[in-house]
Formats: C-alpha cells, sequence, structure tokens
C-alpha cells in the first residue's frame, strides 16, 4: 500500500440528535442514573446539508455518547459518520470521531478525527461541533458539524 498524494476535505452538515418525538434516534441506555454522570446513549442520528430535518439527507452519526464529567455535562463521544447520499463521491465511506464534546461550552468545540474507511482511509484531522439549536424541554438538539480531515 504506497501512499498516494494525501488531500484535504471539508465537509459541511448537520446532525439531529433526536431524544424525543415520533422519530428518536437517541436512545438512552441507562436513562436514569442518580445524576446525569455515568448516563449513556446511543445514536442513529441523520446528517442533513440543511438545519431542518427534511433537508437532503447525506448519511447518519452511528456511535454513543456518554456523560463523563462531574462538573459539567461533557460527553465522552464515539461517532462514525457513515456517508449514503445515492450517487455522493463518498457513499459508502466512514469517518470516525472520538473525543471530549463540552456540550454548553459557548462557541465552537473541537473533537478529533481518529480514522475512516473507503475514500477516507487512514484520516486524521478535526471536527468543529456548534450547537444550532437545543430543546431544553425535549432534549432534541440540531449540531452544527465541519469535519477537516486529511486521507489518501
Amino acid at each position: 500500500m504506497a501512499p498516494k498524494n494525501e488531500k484535504l476535505t471539508h465537509l459541511h452538515f448537520y446532525y439531529h440528535n433526536l431524544l424525543a418525538g415520533p422519530n428518536v434516534t437517541a436512545l438512552p441506555l441507562n436513562p436514569d442514573p442518580a445524576d446525569l454522570f455515568g448516563r449513556l446513549t446511543m445514536v442513529d442520528n441523520p446528517l442533513t446539508l440543511d438545519p431542518e430535518l427534511n433537508s437532503t439527507t447525506v448519511g447518519s452519526a452511528q456511535g454513543l455518547y456518554g456523560v463523563a464529567s462531574r462538573s459539567e455535562v461533557a460527553f465522552v463521544q464515539l461517532f462514525n459518520f457513515v456517508f449514503t447520499a445515492d450517487g455522493g463521491e463518498y457513499r459508502g465511506s466512514t469517518v470516525t470521531v472520538l473525543g471530549h464534546n463540552s456540550i454548553f461550552a459557548d462557541g465552537t468545540r473541537e473533537m478529533p478525527v481518529v480514522g475512516g474507511t473507503g475514500v477516507f482511509g487512514f484520516a486524521r484531522g478535526k471536527v468543529h461541533l456548534k450547537t444550532y439549536s437545543f430543546n431544553t424541554t425535549t432534549g432534541n438538539a440540531i449540531v452544527e458539524c465541519d469535519i477537516y480531515a486529511f486521507h489518501y
């Protein structure tokens, strides 16, 4: 496997973390811990080009997150961004993200890209996350996501 020229790809989309409603995409595995610390949630969140749920779907964020801090609502988060858009150049490829996500921090949060498959084989880079909207009653959130991935 001789390395080819490395390139940088920028991807921009939104993921929808839906804990409530008719089409739940995030399922707490232990919904009633004494406090939020230790709560684990499995996800299969749609990825869309625009913040509206009915906009063009390009894939899904599959993985889990857990509340890993006693002093703030901060997640340890493992997501595979799975690209499924029909006819898209990234169809069947994934980008894997693993890291710390302090979800109520102001501004943009950053997490590392730790790998990928298909077009994104040997991926490395970073992800910028910014909460687009959050419903305090339902817990539903829309998160703007920018991936900057180096790959071959």
